[in-house]
């Protein structure tokens, strides 16, 4: 019984050391949006740099509207969106929207997971 104390307290302490450097390390850097309104279409241009090669960003979320990203919307470890929140450009658009707070779906390791980003919003 004595034995078995010592060894959770490493095992909790271990996990609890392995989930804050985890959770500190930043998956994206230089994350931002800048909105734009044309005659024809209005939207934002997000912005951002991938720490971990090994998650791949699927879609963003950036004022309550997703956009799949695609390998066109990436050059080396940066990445520009277009979302689109209104057009007349493209006949029979649907914008797509998602409850979810602005942030970026992930994929790695075969799972899709949410990452909540707080982009910084670029004004001309």
């Amino acid at each position: 019984m004595k034995n078995s104390i010592p060894k959770a307290v490493f095992l909790l302490f271990s996990f609890g050391l392995f989930f804050l450097f985890s959770c500190s390390r930043q998956l994206l850097k230089n994350q931002t949006y800048k909105s734009y309104n044309s005659n024809s279409e209005r939207g934002y241009i997000v912005s951002f740099k991938l720490n971990d090669t090994a998650a791949v960003p699927k879609s963003v979320v950036i004022n309550g509207i997703i956009q799949d990203i695609s390998e066109a919307n990436k050059t080396g470890d940066a990445y520009q969106v277009n979302v689109i929140a209104q057009t007349t450009l493209i006949h029979n658009y649907k914008v797509k929207l998602d409850k979810k707070e602005n942030g970026i779906y992930f994929e790695k390791n075969s799972n899709v997971f949410f990452q909540p980003v707080k982009f910084k919003l670029i004004t001309d």
